[in-house]
């Protein structure tokens, strides 16, 4: 072993054995420290228990000598600790037994601690009651929230647990009286009444000026334990909804009075007064009443915060909505006109504000008042929105049929578009929106768009930068009509034709009048083409909308013609005929009432191919029911047929007054179609009746006009038409001779379409078999 291991190793045997040696001088006083601690805890234990539980007497805390033994005990105790650390750092930390007293000794300084709380707490809660009673009240109310405090995070069993129970009871309960007291002294100093009469209405608030010192006391002992607040809900409550509510509304007195150590000021309105106050003197009185408080018991506060400020906290947001919504908004401009008036409001309001702010009422950068001073175009432009909006709920809410005016511009070319027309050289007027036809509307959307069209106007004057915001609103209206109309009038608009007429005129004449002049030529360009680019979406959600609401309604009363007049498999008798006169009745019935209501209301054209839809429904279903049955029917039965198809075109014609040629051409059609499309005999009778039902149509045809029309350049099967009573009159060996030797007349028809009357009117044998032979 070398020289310098032989020296280091005596080194470290030198070491253990100091480390030992203090080992064994500190871990007898550890022991006895613990054995202390233990006993003093034992005796507190009991002291509290027979306190608390048994209510016996005990040992006084004088007799524990509990203050010189408790102070004895934590100051050997910290010098141990210090002892203690210092030696585990030195030792090896596998020493059990050093380790466990420590432990032990350590819980034992807890368990003792704790108790020492619930010691302490008694005298604690008998100097609060000391204190309070010398007006102390900040103090004695303090302490005994700090005991609860600790109270609360101590944790015992058995008969310490009730002990803790019932120190905490009491501790709740003191304090709950003190919190009462205080708020009796509270409502002793400061009060506020509300007087009615039959001619006047009076508030009073009164403060107690007797005694300073007291009010001092009180108000910074409400703030320091956190009463403030709640004692102040009840006036923040009367002052929002009684005094300023009736402040901003009526004019009013104001006058304080020297009561007997008080000061009573006092608001008397006169509720007789129907005048409202300008903003000017609504300002002047919440000056005058914010001055009151402050100088009242807001002098008399000490505090990081002033009492205008705590009292702000409860009501400014309610404060700000009323003053903006009841006093500012009502004077707020809504034209250039009123802009300028506004501009004497924002010298008032910028100096009421800046009274806020000096009270701390509110934070000079936080003020909700400050973007009506600062910026008064944008005020302006919100206005007019924000009233834009207004005036258009309240128009929806009119009836569809309230007011019903004539817009749009009549056709000039016949074969312009059924749902646009426009005269370009026409100057454009909001009456006569761009390709929109002439037709009937609500008298509310034409206001609607008096309203959009005067709005972009005056908002051109603005600075560009509420271009956006306007395109919006705008848009919303577009999408207000979209959803709130169909929803506030959803029956109408399934059941009534009228409305549903008006509901899709609506539709096009704002879809039309959005396109604008168009706008480019009366805006900004940047705003005009903005307005193109996000109005074209709700342009064609219109023009869907108004065709959507009218097509569902044809195609309801197309169904129920449909349904009423089908045969399912019914043979022709004189009771399936009634049924089937009653049907075609009813279907005459709708169309004549859409011809009440929507003749000279629709675009003439869009009329024309609504009610056509419903004829060529009405015609080709009739067809279809009297072709469908191959079986003979009588030739009285045949007659009456004919007759009624005679009837059903004369109340067809009855329902148009104008393009005439386009609904004889769709009837022709219809007819031909259905004729053509039976592929089983009928009877003699029945052919027959067709036949001179035939023949009266093209006769009423004619007599639609005061001067010869050329029907056959204007009605493409107006020839096929003419020449269809010659076939169904016919015989057998003369509907060969028309087809081989004049063959001329009958160009229009083909083989089949000959052939198929022939199988119609005759029965199957040879002679029609030979017939149809030679019909090439």
């Amino acid at each position: 072993m070398s020289l310098l291991s032989a020296v280091l190793q005596e080194a470290n045997k030198v070491s253990t054995q100091d480390l030992k040696k203090s080992r064994d001088q500190i871990l007898p006083v550890i022991k006895d420290l613990t054995e202390r601690v233990q006993l003093l805890s034992w005796a507190l234990q009991q002291n509290i228990i027979d306190t608390y539980v048994n209510f016996t007497t005990t040992k006084s805390l004088e007799q524990l000598n509990y203050k010189n033994r408790k102070a004895k005990i934590l100051s050997d105790h910290s010098k141990c600790i210090e002892d203690m650390e210092s030696l585990q750092e030195r030792i090896e930390m596998n020493d059990e037994e050093f380790k466990s007293h420590c432990a032990k000794l350590n819980k034992s300084i807890d368990i003792l601690k704790d108790l020492c709380v619930i010691v302490d707490g008694k005298r604690v809660l008998e100097k609060a009651n000391h204190e309070f009673g010398r007006y102390n009240y900040s103090d004695a109310m303090l302490a005994v929230k700090n005991l609860k405090k600790e109270l609360k995070n101590l944790k015992f069993e058995g008969n310490m647990a009730k002990a803790l129970t019932a120190i905490n009871a009491q501790a709740e309960n003191q304090l709950s009286l003190y919190i009462a007291q205080l708020s009796v002294e509270w409502e002793d100093i400061f009060t506020w009444s509300e007087k009615k009469g039959l001619k006047f209405l009076t508030y009073s608030l009164s403060v107690q000026q007797s005694d300073p010192f007291l009010l001092q006391k009180i108000l910074n002992t409400l703030y320091a334990t956190e009463r403030m607040y709640a004692e102040l809900c009840l006036f923040s409550h009367f002052f929002i909804n009684n005094l300023l509510h009736n402040v901003i509304r009526h004019n009013c007195d104001i006058f304080t009075e020297d009561h007997t150590g008080a000061i009573v000021f006092n608001i008397k309105i006169d509720l007789n007064d129907s005048n409202k106050p300008n903003y000017q003197t609504i300002f002047i009185n919440l000056t005058a009443i914010f001055e009151f408080l402050h100088s009242t018991l807001g002098s008399q506060f000490e505090s990081e915060k002033t009492f205008i400020e705590i009292f702000a906290e409860t009501i400014r947001q309610k404060f700000f909505n009323k003053i903006i919504e009841d006093c500012i908004r009502m004077n707020l401009p809504s034209c250039d006109s009123s802009y300028q008036n506004y501009k004497n409001i924002v010298i008032e309001l910028d100096s009421f504000n800046k009274f806020l702010i000096d009270l701390k009422f509110v934070k000079a950068d936080e003020s909700p008042l400050n973007k009506y001073i600062d910026d008064t175009e944008c005020v302006l432009y919100n206005k007019k929105c924000d009233k834009l909006l207004s005036d258009v709920r309240i128009l929806l809410k009119e009836s569809l049929s309230h007011g019903i005016i004539t817009v749009g511009s009549e056709p000039t070319n016949e074969n312009e578009s059924i749902l646009d027309v426009t005269d370009n050289n026409v100057v454009w007027d909001i009456t006569k929106p761009l390709f929109l036809p002439k037709c009937k509307i609500s008298q509310n959307v034409k206001a609607i768009m008096s309203l959009i069209v005067e709005h972009l106007e005056e908002s051109a004057k603005l600075p560009e930068k509420y271009s956006r915001q306007l395109v919006d609103y705008i848009k919303n209206i577009a999408v207000m009509y979209q959803s709130l109309v169909p929803k506030k009038f959803k029956v109408n608009l399934e059941c009534c034709s009228a409305e549903i007429a008006l509901f899709f005129n609506n539709c096009f004449y704002l879809a039309h009048g959005l396109l604008g002049p168009p706008w480019c030529n009366s805006l900004p360009r940047s705003l005009a083409d903005q307005l193109a680019v996000v109005l074209l979406e709700c342009i064609q959600d219109l023009r869907v909308l108004g065709l959507e609401k009218i097509s569902l309604y044809l195609q309801n009363q197309k169904s129920s013609i449909m349904q009423s007049i089908e045969a399912n498999g019914t043979p022709w008798t004189h009771d399936s005929y009634e049924q089937f006169d009653c049907a075609i009745n009813n279907a005459i019935a709708i169309m004549k009432d859409l011809k009440s209501c929507w003749l000279n209301v629709l675009p003439s054209r869009m009329y024309e191919m609504s009610v056509c839809t419903l004829v060529q429904t009405l015609c080709q279903s009739v067809l279809e029911r009297v072709l469908a049955d191959s079986k003979p029917v009588s030739e009285e039965l045949v007659y009456m047929l004919a007759m009624r198809v005679e009837r059903i075109v004369d109340d067809v014609f009855m329902l148009f007054e104008m393009s005439v040629c386009t609904l004889v051409r769709t009837l022709c059609q219809s007819v031909l179609e259905r004729v053509l499309a039976a592929c089983k005999p009928a009877s003699e009778e029945l052919v027959y009746m067709l036949a001179m039902r035939v023949e009266r149509i093209v006769h009423d045809v004619f007599m639609l006009f005061e001067e010869p029309i050329q029907f056959e350049t204007k009605i493409n099967v107006w020839c096929k038409f003419t020449k269809l009573p010659q076939l169904l009159k016919a015989q057998l060996l003369e509907i060969s001779d028309l087809w081989n030797k004049d063959r001329d007349q009958f160009k229009n028809y083909t083989c089949e379409e000959v052939r198929q009357i022939v199988k119609m009117r005759f029965p199957d044998d040879k002679y029609r078999l030979k017939i149809l032979k030679e019909i090439q």
